[in-house]
C-alpha cells in the first residue's frame, strides 16, 4: 500500500464526503515525504514532535498521520477572535534552524507526514471527544440521545457523573491522562454533578453554549483564550453561576482522540497501526519548603 492508497482508503471509509480544502488553502493530506512510497507501518499523534519522529524511524513506522502539523502553523491566518497576526511567512519559516534541523530528520530517513484532522472532525462520530471521554473513564456518564448509533455525536457533549469535589475530580483526571499539570478554576470542594467535555482550543461561544445546557456546573476544555475565555469562567464562578473549569491543555485534551484515529484505521488497514502520545509538554515547580 501506497500513502496515496491509504488516503484513497481513509476517504472511502470516513463516512462522510471528503474535503478536499479547508479556507486558508491547507488541506488534509501529504505534508512531508514521498506519496507514493510504500507504507511499512503507520504512527497516530497529535503532532510530530522529534522524538515522535525518532521513535517512528527506530520502529520502521514511515509514515505519520498527525493532527498538527510538524512545522508549527496550521498554514492560514488564525481566527482574528484569538489571534490577530498572520502566520509566519514562508521565507522566514522555512530559514529558521528548528524548521530546517526538522525536515532534514523527516528527509533523511523517508518519512511522510500525514496531517489528518478536518476530515476527522468532520465524521458523525466525534472521535476526539470519544477518546478523551474514555481516557478519564467517563464513557458511562455521557448522556447520549437515546437511539442514536453515533454515540459520541459533535456536540452531545455533556456528562452526569456522581457527586465529587471539584478538587477530587481534578486529581483523577490528572492521573488518567498522565499529565504532569493541569489548570484548575473554583473551589476544590465544590461538588459537581454534571459536566459538558470541550477539547482543544475554546473561545466564550464554546464556553456561552455549554454553561447554557440545564445543571452543567463544570466545563472541562483544553486551554481557553486567557485574555477573555478565563475571565468569563471566573466571572461565573464569582457570580455563582458555576462551580468551575478544568484546562487540561490543547494536547492533553486532544491526544486521546489520536488513540481512537488509530483504533478506526486498523479496521481496515492491514499493517501495524500505533499511537504514540506527543507528550504533555509541561509541568510545575513545587514551592519550595520553608
Amino acid at each position: 500500500m501506497t500513502v496515496l492508497d491509504l488516503l484513497d482508503q481513509m476517504q472511502t471509509h470516513l463516512g462522510v464526503p471528503w474535503q478536499s480544502q479547508r479556507a486558508g488553502g491547507f488541506s488534509d493530506g501529504v505534508l512531508a515525504g514521498d506519496p507514493y512510497a510504500q507504507v511499512t507501518g503507520i504512527l497516530t499523534c497529535f503532532t510530530p514532535t522529534v522524538e515522535i519522529l525518532r521513535h517512528a524511524i527506530s520502529s520502521g513506522h514511515n509514515t505519520v498521520i498527525c493532527r498538527e502539523s510538524p512545522f508549527y502553523s496550521r498554514g492560514e491566518k488564525q481566527p482574528v477572535a484569538y489571534r490577530s497576526g498572520a502566520m509566519p511567512a514562508k521565507e522566514l519559516l522555512e530559514s529558521d534552524p528548528v524548521y530546517q534541523a526538522k525536515l532534514a530528520l523527516i528527509n533523511t530517513n523517508s518519512l511522510i507526514i500525514v496531517r489528518f484532522v478536518d476530515n476527522w472532525d468532520a465524521r458523525k462520530t466525534d472521535g476526539q471527544l470519544e477518546g478523551l471521554a474514555k481516557a478519564i473513564k467517563w464513557d458511562q456518564y455521557h448522556l447520549a440521545v437515546k437511539g442514536d448509533k453515533h454515540f459520541y455525536r459533535p456536540g452531545n457533549n455533556f456528562f452526569s457523573i456522581p457527586p465529587t469535589p471539584l478538587g477530587s475530580l481534578s486529581r483523577g483526571m490528572m492521573e488518567s491522562l498522565n499529565a504532569r499539570t493541569i489548570r484548575v478554576m473554583g473551589d476544590e470542594h465544590s461538588v459537581v454533578r454534571k459536566a459538558a467535555i470541550l477539547h482543544g482550543l475554546i473561545l466564550v461561544p464554546d464556553l456561552q453554549a455549554a454553561f447554557a445546557e440545564t445543571g452543567v456546573d463544570l466545563v472541562i476544555a483544553g486551554e481557553p483564550v486567557e485574555w477573555e475565555g478565563a475571565e468569563y469562567v471566573q466571572d461565573m464562578i464569582a457570580a455563582k453561576m458555576a462551580k468551575g473549569a478544568i484546562f487540561l491543555g490543547s494536547e492533553v485534551s486532544e491526544e486521546p482522540g489520536s488513540g481512537e484515529m488509530a483504533t478506526w484505521l486498523k479496521t481496515f488497514v492491514q499493517l501495524p497501526v500505533q499511537w504514540l502520545p506527543s507528550g504533555s509538554p509541561f509541568t510545575t515547580i513545587p514551592q519550595e519548603t520553608k
